[in-house]
């Protein structure tokens, strides 16, 4: 018999696999008041698989769904942080566009202090501060507009520096903080004259023949007096710090602060000769 049943057993195996689906069909089918007692075993060994099978098949169906929705979820993912890095780095546009035209706005705030002088704008595209030598920036203008050596440069803070060195494109500024730099100042307060001479040091210049007699205090606004040659009157230079009276000298010592941090200056303004100064130059 076992034999027989090894022997046979496909073929029982694949009519097992044919007639128990047919069962269970025609089980179902059957109205339950028709059904006999086989069909109602049928039913009821039937059930418990037909669960089985059910929630199978639901779980295979909701996990590909999941898979599908977290597969979409991640490129959406992918998507929105793409969104954000552009809008990143739009903010970050716009933030340095709204600076530098604030920047811009104050310069040609700036410009109706300078008379009747011709005005040009020009960026900062170059800086060298050497404690120990010179301090120049350069600037994107040049001959080319018009620009010759000693004409002043100032921001909207106050003064920076005058042209060094001129090319075609592009000129050199020697800042106010360089060693060689000297510029004619008195207080706004009290009118005392002296001279503010860069030491090297970009956030430091010091205060040269102030009086000892002269009125000054701390804090005071030193502004260009007019009286080099080269700035116009009125301009701010900076403030006095560290001011101190030598027991038996004849001049005052301070530091002084400038106005303009020469370190962050990234636009300028160029002031040409006033109409009176540009007929002098020509004058024979």
């Amino acid at each position: 018999m076992l034999q027989l049943l090894k022997r046979y057993r496909e073929i029982a195996l694949g009519a097992a696999a044919l007639v128990v689906p047919l069962a269970v069909y025609f089980a179902h089918a059957r109205h339950p008041g028709e059904r006999n007692a086989f069909d109602r075993a049928v039913v009821k060994v039937a059930r418990p698989v037909e669960w089985l099978v059910g929630a199978g098949i639901t779980g295979v169906g909701d996990a590909w769904r999941g898979y599908l929705a977290l597969r979409h979820a991640d490129d959406r993912a992918r998507d929105l942080q793409g969104q954000v890095n552009r809008l990143a780095v739009e903010g970050m546009e716009l933030s340095r566009l709204r600076a530098e035209n604030q920047r811009l706005r104050q310069l040609l705030a700036f410009a109706p202090a300078a008379g009747d002088r011709p005005v040009i704008g020009a960026r900062v595209i170059g800086v060298r501060l050497d404690p120990k030598g010179t301090q120049l920036v350069t600037i994107d203008r040049g001959s080319d507009a018009g620009l010759v050596r000693m004409m002043p440069v100032v921001a909207a803070q106050g003064v920076v520096g005058r042209v060094h060195a001129v090319q075609g494109g592009s000129a050199e500024v020697l800042l106010i903080t360089d060693r060689n730099s000297s510029v004619a100042v008195r207080a706004e307060r009290s009118r005392a004259r002296a001279n503010v001479r860069g030491t090297g040091d970009p956030s430091r210049c010091r205060l040269d023949h102030a009086l000892r007699a002269d009125d000054l205090a701390e804090g005071d606004l030193l502004v260009t007096s007019g009286t080099d040659g080269v700035f116009p009157r009125g301009l701010p230079v900076g403030k006095v710090e560290g001011l101190k009276k030598v027991g038996q000298g004849l001049y005052q010592r301070a530091a002084v602060a400038p106005a303009v941090e020469v370190t962050r200056v990234e636009e300028v303004l160029v002031l040409g000769a006033s109409p009176a100064e540009a007929a002098v130059q020509v004058a024979p």
